[in-house]
């Protein structure tokens, strides 16, 4: 009865490690972890639950200055309070309290990370007017300034 018990718990136990759910979550990252402060003339925010997902992007447009290169793939996990960032090439990182900035609210669909301590870069999720992603923008956090733009592969 002991040696079926042990051979049921390795056989569960190889299933359980093996399987296709293994794959990084945003949990996973262990990165540095920025906490943005609301500014001036911003508010915070909360992400909706429709743009909740891990999305796998590129940068499809990059301004000279950006300090990310055209090309460039990313992962995004998207919650309603933090967003884990992977860039190719890079730690990840996660950011956590998005706000609304200059004039966006509740209704724009556009979501403020504010990365000050990671190169300070901002990501602006933007959302289409059915509410799923459009496009993870790339700006400045400490002011205005827009360096590119990821796109859905």
């Amino acid at each position: 009865m002991k040696k079926q018990l042990a051979i049921l718990a390795f056989a569960a136990l190889i299933f359980t490690a093996c399987g296709e759910d293994d794959k990084p979550t945003a949990d996973d990252c262990g990165g540095e972890v920025c906490t943005a402060t609301v500014g001036t003339d911003e508010t915070a925010a909360t992400v909706p639950a429709n743009l909740h997902g891990t999305f796998v992007t590129k940068l499809t447009y990059a301004e000279s200055n950006s300090p990310v290169a055209l090309g460039t793939e990313a992962t995004f996990t998207i919650s309603a309070t933090k967003l884990v960032v992977s860039i190719d090439g890079r730690d990840c990182f996660s950011i956590e309290n998005a706000v609304h900035r200059f004039g966006a609210t509740p209704t724009s669909g556009n979501y403020t990370f504010k990365a000050a301590c990671i190169d300070d870069i901002a990501f602006n999720i933007s959302a289409n007017t059915d509410g799923s992603l459009n496009e993870i923008n790339l700006e400045k956090a400490s002011g205005t300034g827009f360096y590119g733009q990821f796109t859905v592969k």
